[in-house]
């Protein structure tokens, strides 16, 4: 197959196979005396409702007008529920099998008085190892300007410090009226996997949690955030056998202070400074030599020998006219950098950069571009040093209301998860590859797309697109690498639209190449799409045909043939029923007279509900 790859950026989340359970704690609410033209049922409700949710912390305060809550409805409710019915029939060594799973999902929203709390599942019978928690729950209740996270969430403080991480527990986002703003967290960041002899594949890890908090000042624009998280293994929530298996306890510390600060008309200056101290293994000694108090990172964590103290800085200078902006900027990484709130970290670097955006034409060409230098071994520990000029740079012309181009380039290093445009095409199950998280860590990004509106009438519609894009990089599955690449993919689509008749025909011709490790695998195809709304559109059907062969150094491997077909019918808003069929032939030229057959077969429901509606307002009639 193809290793041709367009970029898709997925989510990255942990593994978990069950649901801890948490306590609740009753959260005291302080209340003015503007409660006492609130109904004793009201508050009862409202009562109810924070011990039901109790690990959020809803904070009342005379500027969020309780007593309007006298004009609010008590309860809705509404949410839906969702399944999807999977059946493959596939080869396999022993003959064709079948092969059922099934998907189940739903969400239940409460509003209270305002008050939001969603609450949403899923779960599914797949027996595969993936890392997507998929037997999951959260809960966010939020009343105006507050806003919690119960169950498995992910927030974001700073890029050097907490920065998307999946956690389970609590979390709070506080923006009252005025200059402060808060946000906290404390939960699981990795739950622990056991050491089994019988499974190697899997590998052990120790119970991890954290807490941090977030405050900020911010006024006209202008703030100054300062950010704190700190990170530990649970030395006893495992037991991994050190000399056999390198799995070690590890523990963070990590701090940041960054601002947005206007220092003339028109200039402004922004950045961030972090400090992270770090120990790669929490079973080694105290040294009690390395612990300063100056250093405030060290009132939170034992200093040991493995204890490691880095930095990361970046600030930027703008100056910003509505036509036109200039900046430089400036970022440095120490080597080994590394916060336990991200997932992947780029260290061992500093830039200095020039900025410039601008625009011409009455704002229908636009371009901006960031250029500078990067090096790289900043604690001279390799033998070579590599300085390298490094720009990006993004340009987009829209001449009239027809035609859009746009081009970009940009060598900086970046991760990012990018799957081939025929991984989509010839998918045999649409929840295959959930699992898969191969990261590349990308040196170069060059893209263009080109499209052309030829007609927008009563009648139709019509537009023909070009895209085109090459990468390079360096792939990534897990901490491994597995050498550098370069990916080279194009298409092409014609898409026409009958209104009169809701009928809908699109074609496509796509052709990815890949140059790695001294093979070149290229791949091409072309397929063709037919759509047509029957019933005001309340039923909607399809017929795809497809086809794509792919050779490695010149010699054919071989071909897929897809054919698709579906139909969705919508019935009162409420029911949604989806049904598809796949058939497809592949033929392995590499091996004489070998073909494989495969169809599917999914059928998904999903049912909008409201238990609880909306009231309609009505006016009060004037006496």
């Amino acid at each position: 197959m193809t290793q041709s790859y367009t970029k898709k950026t997925q989510s990255i989340t942990e593994k978990n196979n069950s649901v801890d359970l948490c306590e609740t704690s009753v959260q005291h609410c302080v209340i003015t005396k503007k409660m006492s033209i609130i109904s004793n049922k009201k508050i009862l409700h409202l009562i109810l409702l924070i011990c039901f949710f109790g690990q959020s912390t809803l904070v009342f305060s005379q500027s969020v007008a309780i007593n309007q809550l006298k004009n609010k409805q008590a309860l809705t409710l509404n949410g839906f529920i969702s399944t999807n019915q999977v059946l493959n029939y596939l080869p396999a060594d022993s003959g064709n099998v079948f092969n059922y799973n099934s998907y189940y999902s739903g969400s239940l929203n409460f509003n209270i008085y305002g008050i939001n709390a969603p609450v949403s599942f899923m779960y599914t019978n797949r027996k595969a190892d993936y890392t997507l928690p998929f037997n999951q729950f959260s809960v966010h209740p939020s009343y105006k300007r507050v806003k919690t996270h119960i169950g498995y969430a992910n927030m974001t403080f700073s890029p050097y410090t907490l920065s998307g991480h999946l956690f389970f527990g609590g979390g709070l986002e506080l923006d009252p009226p005025g200059l402060i703003k808060i946000s906290a967290l404390y939960g699981r960041f990795k739950r622990a996997v056991a050491y089994d002899t019988s499974d190697l594949q899997t590998i052990p890890s120790y119970k991890r949690m954290g807490y941090g908090i977030k405050i900020g000042i911010e006024k006209n624009g202008e703030f100054t955030d300062v950010s704190f998280l700190r990170v530990f293994d649970v030395l006893n929530s495992v037991s991994v056998p050190n000399d056999s298996i390198r799995v070690l306890p590890e523990e963070n510390t990590v701090m940041s202070v960054s601002f947005n600060k206007s220092l003339i008309k028109n200039l402004q200056c922004t950045g961030e400074f972090a400090g992270s101290m770090l120990t790669t293994d929490m079973f080694t000694e105290e040294d009690k030599e390395k612990s300063s108090f100056l250093n405030p990172l060290s009132w939170f964590m034992p200093v040991r020998t493995t204890t490691i103290n880095r930095k990361a800085i970046k600030a930027n200078i703008d100056y910003n006219k509505s036509k036109y902006s200039l900046g430089i900027g400036y970022e440095r990484v120490d080597p080994d950098y590394r916060t336990l709130g991200a997932y992947f970290f780029n260290n061992n670097l500093e830039n200095l950069t020039l900025h410039f955006s601008v625009n011409f034409l009455k704002g229908k060409l636009s371009v901006n571009g960031n250029s500078g230098l990067q090096r790289d071994n900043l604690d001279k520990s390799k033998m070579n040093n590599n300085t390298r000029f490094v720009s990006s740079g993004n340009i987009n012309f829209v001449p009239d209301e027809k035609i859009n181009i746009n081009a970009s380039y940009s060598n900086f290093s970046s991760y990012t998860n990018v799957k081939s445009t025929f991984d989509y095409i010839n998918s045999v199950d649409p929840y295959e590859n959930w699992d898969t998280l191969n990261y590349r860590q990308i040196s170069q990004n060059l893209n263009s797309s080109l499209s052309y509106r030829i007609a927008d009438n009563k009648k139709s519609n019509q537009s023909l697109s070009f895209n085109m894009m090459f990468q390079t990089s360096n792939e990534k599955q897990g901490n491994d690498s597995t050498g550098k690449s370069s990916f080279y993919n194009t298409g092409t689509a014609y898409i026409v639209s009958l209104k009169p008749y809701d009928f809908n025909i699109s074609a496509t011709v796509n052709f990815n190449y890949n140059k790695n490790s001294g093979n070149k695998n290229n791949t091409w195809g072309p397929n063709v799409n037919l759509s047509k709304m029957f019933l005001s559109r309340s039923i909607k059907t399809n017929l795809s045909f497809g086809y794509n062969t792919s050779t490695t150094n010149n010699i054919k491997n071989g071909a897929i043939w897809n054919t698709r077909c579906g139909i969705t019918y919508n019935l009162k808003k409420k029911h949604n029923f989806n049904f598809n069929f796949l058939f497809q032939l592949r033929k392995n030229r590499l091996v004489e007279n070998t073909k494989y057959k495969t169809s599917t077969l999914t059928f998904s429901y999903v049912y909008n509900f409201q238990i609880i509606k909306q009231k309609q307002k009505t006016k009060d009639k004037k006496l």
